[in-house]
This record gives C-alpha cells, structure tokens and sequence, in this order.
C-alpha cells in the first residue's frame, strides 16, 4: 500500500509538472475548440456565449508567457498585444451577434484565422 501512495505520489508530481511547462499550452487548445464552437453556432445567444468563453480563456492566455519566449519580456509585451487583438476581434463579433447579425459575426471571426497564422508564426 505505501509503495502505491509513493507511485500515486510521484504520478501526480509528474503530471503537476507538465501542466505547469506547457505555458499557455491549454488556453490555446481551449481557444481553438472556442473558434469551432463560434463558427459553427446556429444562433446569436449560443455565438455570444461562447464569445464570452473565449474571451475569458484568451485573457488567461494573454496573462500567461508562452514557454517559447524563454522570458523575454520585450517579446511578452508583443505577444500581449496580439492577443489584445485577437481579444477585440471576438468583442467585436459578439458585439454584432448580439445585435442579431449572426452573419456578419461569423464573418469578423473568420479573421481570427490570419491572425493566428500570423502570431504563431512570430510568438510559437
């Protein structure tokens, strides 16, 4: 029995560990199923909801300094401002579909998709 708790003990130190590397790993993850659940919802109550959503995983991310940034802060002060961006574009597609222009909404999100390419490409 003391041998599984040491097991357990250990298992649970291992995975701690790799949550915490990841950085802002799961945020991004989180927004990505956010991004599918925007482009695919059939109305403008279940679109804001998960503007909302998010929103609030992005703010987390934005807070957070990617792994690959090794701590620089100069490129973290970057990477907070594309992420203020991305931020802006989702208020503004909420924004719309709470006015009822779910079309239009939809619309402004499909520009989240060049701006991940673009800061992938800078802060990943």
């Amino acid at each position: 029995m003391l041998k599984f708790k040491h097991l357990l003990s250990i298992l649970v130190l291992a995975v701690s560990a790799n949550v915490v590397a990841s950085g802002v790993s799961m945020e991004m993850f989180q927004m990505k199923r956010q991004i599918n659940l925007l482009t695919n919802a059939q109305t403008a109550e279940e679109f804001t909801q998960n503007a909302d959503k998010f929103i609030e995983v992005s703010k987390k991310a934005q807070a957070t300094m990617p792994n690959s940034l090794d701590g620089d802060q100069e490129k973290f002060k970057g990477y907070q401002q594309g992420m203020q961006e991305v931020i802006d574009v989702v208020a503004q597609a909420k924004n719309l579909a709470s006015q009822g222009n779910l079309t239009e909404a939809k619309t402004v999100i499909a520009r989240l998709d060049s701006l991940r390419k673009l800061y992938h490409s800078v802060y990943k």
